[in-house]
């Protein structure tokens, strides 16, 4: 009986987990889509978008 409801504490401490750690990955990836980009390591916001540095390169 102790070891049910012991599983039954972890089932909902690693849905939290799992809730949790989806949470904070949607977070870190729209944080990492702002209007600055990355150029040679130096971090910028694009205020002209027909600047040749603002284009993205793939």
């Amino acid at each position: 009986m102790d070891s049910m409801i012991i599983a039954r504490r972890f089932v909902v401490i690693m849905l939290f987990a799992a809730v949790f750690a989806f949470s904070f990955s949607v977070a870190v990836e729209h944080a990492s889509r702002s209007g600055a980009q990355s150029h040679f390591g130096a971090s910028f916001t694009c205020l002209q978008t027909g600047a040749p540095y603002c284009t993205t390169v793939q």
